[in-house]
């Protein structure tokens, strides 16, 4: 919608949240990029791995659509001339079923796994994405995601004609 159909720097980050949450959404976004072809990086502490099985899919759906695929462990040259950044927190499939461990691993990233204007600084101009809600100063600081490169009010409002399109279609 922003950039039209060329295929595009792309950047899936995991930021820190205080809970593990599901892997749907940065497992759905990754498989999309791959299937439109962009050049796709994911961003992710060690221990927050994206499942093998949907890694090689990934891998094979960006082949085979001219895109590729790259994993990083750092936080800061991952913004590198990207020109989408989109930012999710997930649980780690290392401690699945365990809370309490989970929860304990993940508290020494809070510090360094945020998008904030000095990572998107590193950027291409990029816009930032994030499916809401969101916990501000958190995942995303205040002033990224109030500034006018951040897309999450428009993403919002196409999760809304989409939800209604779908309604529309099960009432007929």
């Amino acid at each position: 919608e922003k950039f039209g159909e060329k295929p595009r720097k792309v950047l899936l980050t995991w930021a820190f949240h205080p809970k593990a949450l599901p892997m749907a959404v940065p497992n759905s976004f990754a498989l999309a990029a791959a299937q439109f072809g962009h050049d796709l990086t994911i961003a992710h502490p060690k221990g927050y791995e994206l499942d093998d099985a949907l890694m090689n899919q990934i891998n094979d759906l960006s082949a085979a659509n001219g895109g590729k695929v790259g994993i990083t462990n750092d936080v800061e040259t991952a913004f590198d001339n990207v020109e989408v950044v989109y930012a999710k927190s997930w649980g780690s499939k290392n401690y699945y079923g365990n809370l309490e461990r989970e929860s304990e691993y993940r508290q020494q990233f809070r510090e360094n796994w945020i998008v904030d204007d000095a990572k998107m600084k590193r950027s291409n101009d990029a816009i930032f994405m994030h499916c809401l809600p969101v916990r501000r100063n958190v995942i995303v600081t205040d002033s990224v995601i109030d500034s006018a490169n951040s897309v999450v009010v428009d993403e919002a409002e196409n999760r809304l004609h989409i939800q209604k399109a779908i309604l529309a279609s099960l009432i007929k």
